[in-house]
């Protein structure tokens, strides 16, 4: 007998064993593992999603038996994980269960559950559905080649392809229909339902279907009811990104400032229905449309939703309504904000002081590749305009000030150059709003704004449109 070992009887011991492996209350403890084939000495690293964000939990390189297991962190955080091998992501739903799954790199994209019955439904859904897509999509593109080819030649043949891609879209929403019927309970099944356009021809049947001239009019008012904005958990997912994403693609077309306003206070009523998903909702809202030509909608969403939302950060909203402020300082027809800036001989010089018809205000950086491009085009247009009264002032924003006089002397711009040497912290370039180079702002005598050209084509447009007289 071993001194200071234990011996159990063979009943004993299995029900020890037993007891080990049994889960403790309130600490059961979930994982993930699995065997990529192939892959010994690679790294695997382990996420999970919140809405388009990926964030990293853990990471481990594969031993030779290219095996591995990462712990849930959270055992009540139900929601879509990821699993990174180079540049191949697998994605898997975790709704308190166990998930092994099996896989090699010559089949990156074929995965094998070995266990867990949410990520067995949801990848058998998948792989139906992935066929029927395929279909769908190579006869839209043969039809597309044949429409743009001869339309009235061969429109019979695109009314069989319709009513083929019809009878697929038909097969598609069937599948669904039945994972959404036969596994009510399972969170694939909430994201699957979440991707579902709603059923315009089941709709239309009811007794209390309102008026509708067509599918897309009904979509435009109904898109978003197979999702379940109460449901927090969703935003463990891409889906709700995916679907405001898409409204926003479908019913701001053609994009104008007008239908993007329509657009967002449609999406912000429907997601106001939970803190989380509407808070969600709204900064994403705001960043898609911070630093893009669409300044309008940024200060839209932050002047009429952000100041009413009492959730959100102080300093953070603070920010943002500080640059809304400074965007609407920025409309055509208000005073252009002042600049004063010193030149290459070290003068400096006020954008007030400039007597001009119109001055071009350019903001540009020396290591700015657009920049390359867009101001020949400039000087050219200078050279045409400043003998009738145009006057460029050109800031800047490098920090370095020989790189600055290098660049202006092999561009040799034939007007007024300055920098403050102090990059994107200048407070020209926080007044203008500018984030990106070049930028361009155009005014009056009396520097009120006419307008900001996002491009060369549309500067020369306007410029040719002023009035100069003789």
């Amino acid at each position: 007998m071993i001194s200071g070992v234990c011996k159990f009887s063979g009943i004993a011991a299995l029900l020890f064993l037993a007891f080990l492996l049994m889960p403790l209350p309130g600490n059961a403890q979930y994982s993930i593992s699995g065997t990529i084939n192939g892959c010994a000495g690679k790294k695997v690293v382990f996420s999970r999603m919140y809405g388009k964000e990926i964030i990293g939990i853990d990471s481990v390189f594969l031993p030779k038996n290219c095996t591995f297991k990462f712990a849930f962190p959270d055992t009540q955080y139900v929601g879509v994980f990821r699993i990174t091998l180079g540049k191949t992501d697998n994605d898997f739903i975790f709704n308190k269960e166990n998930i092994v799954f099996a896989t090699d790199t010559n089949h990156a994209g074929k995965v094998i559950i070995l266990k867990s019955d949410e990520n067995i439904q949801y990848y058998s859904f998948i792989a139906k559905t992935r066929l029927l897509n395929d279909s769908i999509e190579k006869l839209t593109q043969k039809g597309n080649a044949l429409y743009n080819k001869d339309p009235k030649g061969n429109a019979a043949t695109l009314k069989k392809l319709a009513l083929q891609i019809d009878d697929l879209s038909a097969q598609l929403r069937k599948q669904a229909e039945t994972q959404i019927r036969m596994h009510p309970g399972m969170y694939a099944t909430r994201l699957i339902k979440a991707k579902l356009l709603p059923d315009f021809d089941a709709y239309m049947k009811r007794k209390d279907a309102g008026e509708y001239p067509n599918e897309a009019a009904f979509l435009k008012e109904h898109f978003f009811d197979n999702i379940d904005f109460s449901d927090s958990t969703l935003l463990h997912s891409e889906i709700i990104f995916e679907k405001i994403g898409e409204y926003l693609q479908y019913y701001a077309d053609p994009p104008s400032e007008a239908a993007y306003k329509k657009c967002i206070d449609f999406i912000l009523v429907r997601t106001d229905v939970n803190k989380n998903v509407s808070e969600y909702v709204m900064n994403t809202l705001i960043r898609s449309f911070d630093h893009t030509d669409w300044e309008g909608v940024y200060s839209y969403i932050v002047e009429k939703y952000l100041a009413q939302t009492t959730c959100s950060d102080e300093q953070t909203s603070k920010s943002l309504a500080q640059r809304s402020s400074t965007i609407n300082a920025l409309k055509t027809g208000n005073k252009a904000p002042s600049i004063k800036s010193t030149d290459v001989q070290g003068k400096e010089i006020a954008l007030d002081s400039i007597k001009a018809k119109y001055t071009l205000v350019v903001f540009w950086a020396s290591w700015c590749e657009h920049c390359e491009k867009a101001l020949p085009i400039v000087e050219e247009l200078y050279k045409t305009y400043s003998p009738k009264g145009l006057e460029v002032f050109a800031v800047s924003i490098d920090t370095v000030r020989q790189e600055w006089l290098s660049a202006t002397n092999r561009f040799k711009f034939p007007w007024i150059n300055t920098c403050d040497l102090k990059g994107i912290d200048g407070p020209s370039v926080a007044a203008y709003n500018v984030w990106r180079t070049p930028t361009f702002y155009l005014l009056d005598k009396d520097k009120k704004i006419i307008e900001r050209p996002i491009s060369t084509v549309i500067l020369e447009g306007t410029l040719k449109d002023l009035k100069w007289g003789n």
